[in-house]
């Protein structure tokens, strides 16, 4: 921890009710997220409430201090990370408030699918569907637009934001919604404040930097009009850049609208005033397969008339995950299967929605007879196995074998639909020029396309293929009036190409940046950077060499840890709280990051990186983070790829061990078998300490067992000692088994 690190730290802790940490384990597993990114922060700081955002927010800017707002940290371009105070707003600010049968209130770190369940109560769901329900964050959703499968019948974030509370980088606190330009004409009181100064009140200055953006961002919006007009696509989903077409009317400026998707570089969101709709009553779903992909690409034509509700399209390489991760699935998905169409269709009754559903199988057979109707049902638990399909397969690529990994970086692509075949076209050249190949899953009615390229480790000699695909792939995506960002942000990985896709107005966005966020204190470096190759700078680490750390206690290698390590890639599904999970309990508990199962994938990496120096293995932190951790491996089992999370677990707690060794407490219960025997021989003894009040006392003091802790009686003999001994043979073949209890 350097010097200014320390005084972020002394003086942030003392100022806000919420957590504040600058050590370095802190700061590796804050240095990443689900993207290829990796850079460390100054400082992790994790909010209470509205007054503590404030508080974060002023002496950050009295410091000159940059801001990045975090909730889980799923995002796939890097736009939650940076080199300034994090703010990590899932921690605490969690809570939200149903208003009415329309409205609810939340805080930014409302998990989506927590708030869902709760809704569903009442008959009600907030529509936009990102994949990663279960741990993505509403202020996520909201910084980045996020929409989903359904964004052809419902529409993105955007559309159900009625109102926002937002803090500027100067910790000044306003409401936003559609504002009424009149208000520019009237006279403005101040207020007064309790000082002999006469300040104005907090809610004052909010109402004066209101208006003042409002004056400017009203003037250049009618300035530029007819470029925002000729440059902003509304026809697909897009949240590259900052939204700005349609929200000024003649009266009004919608100032909600336009900061949903900014990526927390205009301001902070300490809560959203949100509309809800009422369930859909009906919902039937089939999947459809296909002998090659281009004729899935072209059905999707004959589908769009038919009004799904969500088409989604799975290449052969997610169908072959799918068949090896469900037995249920192997047994639908033939493997001469090369494509396959997910569609939804919702009614008022079952009868409806099974016509919709015949509707479009008959449109789809209509000009393709060798279609294959796998399922198509509109029962409630086999309609979301269906959609446990992309839910579940999409973030196990990471499991592929190979030293080729699937690289999210041109994973956002939307393209009218009507172009969806004449790009997939395109982009297959692409790939066959620089030799590599992609997997493809795409929502498909909306034209929004999920590429991600195989390409092996990303170092500073092979970076710039990376560059050079994105570069290709955008321009045709510019020549068929498309967009790089769909509904995941721009962040590192496409800020770069932003000027590309607009052209002038990109001049406007930065007009938009300096009213918001003059100093650029704001998540710098999104959407507006000067830097032309941001797309490749801070690379996570892939080490060469390792350095020197503490011998590796259990039987790998650095390159074999290294490896492990690798295969997290930050997809963040180990932050489930969900009851049907089987994710970490200590997560369920306490939802730190620091609890999540990734963080002990991210230490590890820093440390072979060199990012993080090996002392930190053996430093109390350390053990902190490892001990929430008690090897229970249910991570193991439901992660994604598969990483072995608890044997790192064990790892770190063997290397503070061998280097700090065990204190008493921990020495006395890691022998607990030998000290067991000893009681069950010493049993009227033990029994007589357990019952004992002074006995109870010092084994508190020498065991760290407290006092008011029941504890088992010994007994003289053992459980299997006490079993008859015909009952412990082993069963002859065919025999029947001896019951013993």
């Amino acid at each position: 921890m350097d010097r200014q690190q320390q005084r972020i730290a002394e003086d942030l802790s003392s100022l806000i009710a919420g957590d504040v940490r600058c050590d370095p384990v802190a700061l590796s597993i804050y240095a990443s997220d689900a993207s290829l990114y990796q850079v460390p922060p100054l400082c992790i700081a994790s909010p209470r409430d509205r007054n503590d955002l404030i508080t974060i927010a002023r002496y950050a800017s009295e410091m000159n201090v940059p801001m990045i707002p975090r909730g889980a940290g799923t995002g796939l371009v890097g736009d939650a990370i940076g080199s300034g105070i994090v703010i990590d707003c899932a921690r605490y600010m969690n809570a939200f408030e149903l208003i009415n049968d329309n409205l609810v209130h939340i805080q930014p770190g409302v998990v989506h699918a927590q708030l869902n369940r709760y809704l569903k109560t009442q008959g009600l769901y907030f529509p936009p569907d990102p994949s990663n329900t279960e741990v993505t964050t509403l202020g996520s959703m909201l910084a980045i637009d996020a929409a989903g499968s359904r964004a052809i019948r419902v529409g993105s974030t955007r559309d159900y934001v009625n109102r926002l509370e937002v803090i500027l980088a100067d910790g000044t606190c306003f409401e936003a919604g559609n504002e009424s330009l009149s208000i520019l004409n009237q006279p403005f009181a101040t207020g007064s404040g309790t000082s002999l100064l006469n300040e104005p009140t907090p809610e004052a200055r909010g109402e004066h930097a209101k208006r003042t953006i409002l004056s400017k961002l009203s003037k250049l919006l009618t300035d530029h009009a007819a470029l925002i007009q000729e440059k902003q696509r509304s026809n697909i989903p897009n949240c590259s850049g900052y939204f700005l077409k349609g929200i000024k009317s003649r009266s009004h400026l919608n100032l909600a609208r336009m900061l949903v998707g900014s990526e927390g570089t205009l301001g902070l969101f300490s809560s959203a005033l949100v509309h809800v709709s009422p369930l859909p009553a009906h919902r039937g779903v089939a999947l459809l397969l296909f002998g090659d992909l281009a004729s899935a690409i072209k059905a999707v034509q004959t589908i769009i008339p038919e009004q799904p509700s969500a088409c989604d399209l799975l290449d052969r390489r997610l169908l072959s995950l799918a068949r090896d991760a469900d037995p249920r699935f192997a047994s639908l998905i033939s493997p001469a299967a090369e494509a396959a169409l997910l569609v939804e269709q919702v009614g008022f009754s079952d009868a409806q929605v099974q016509q919709r559903l015949h509707n479009v199988t008959l449109a789809v057979k209509n000009i393709n007879s060798r279609v294959v109707v796998a399922m198509e049902s509109n029962q409630p638990d086999e309609v979301d196995f269906l959609w446990s399909l992309p839910q579940k397969v999409v973030p196990s690529l990471s499991r592929l074998p190979g030293e080729s990994r699937p690289q999210p970086f041109v994973e956002d692509i939307a393209v009218p639909p009507e172009c969806l075949y004449e790009f997939s076209q395109k982009a297959q050249k692409v790939f066959q020029k620089h030799q590599v190949t992609a997997t493809l899953y795409a929502h498909a009615a909306s034209g929004q396309i999920h590429l991600r390229p195989f390409l092996p480790a990303l170092t500073e000699r092979n970076a710039p293929i990376l560059e050079t695909i994105a570069r290709e792939l955008y321009q045709t995506v510019f020549a068929l009036n498309g967009t790089i960002s769909g509904e995941h942000g721009d962040g590192l990985a496409r800020t770069a190409f932003i000027r590309s896709q607009y052209g002038d107005l990109y001049r406007v966005f930065r007009q938009v940046k300096d009213i918001f966020d003059p100093h650029n204190l704001l998540n710098p470096g999104k959407i507006i950077n000067d830097d032309q190759h941001i797309t490749i700078r801070n690379l996570r680490p892939v080490p060469e060499k390792f350095p020197e750390l503490v011998d590796l206690q259990l039987a790998w290698s650095p390159q074999e840890l290294q490896d492990e390590a690798a295969r997290c890639n930050g997809c963040g599904s180990c932050r489930r709280q969900d009851a049907g999970s089987r994710m970490c309990p200590v997560f369920r508990i306490a939802p730190d990051e620091e609890a999540s199962p990734r963080a002990k994938a991210n230490l590890f990496r820093s440390l072979l990186s060199g990012a993080l120096h090996p002392n930190e293995l053996s430093s109390a932190e350390t053990k902190h983070l490892a001990d929430t951790c008690f090897n229970c491996k249910q991570c193991q089992l439901d992660c994604p790829s598969t990483v072995n999370i608890p044997q790192m677990a064990i790892e770190a707690k063997a290397a503070y061990v061998s280097a700090n060794g065990l204190d008493h407490t921990d020495w006395i219960l890691s022998r607990a078998h030998s000290f067991g025997a000893l009681g069950s021989t010493l049993s009227m003894a033990a029994n007589w300490a357990i019952n004992n009040s002074s006995a109870r006392w010092l084994m508190e003091k020498m065991m760290g067992i407290h006092r008011d802790r029941k504890l088992p009686f010994f007994s003289r003999r053992s459980f299997l000692r006490s079993v008859p001994k015909k009952y412990l043979k082993r069963p002859r073949p065919g025999s029947d088994p001896n019951l013993v209890i």
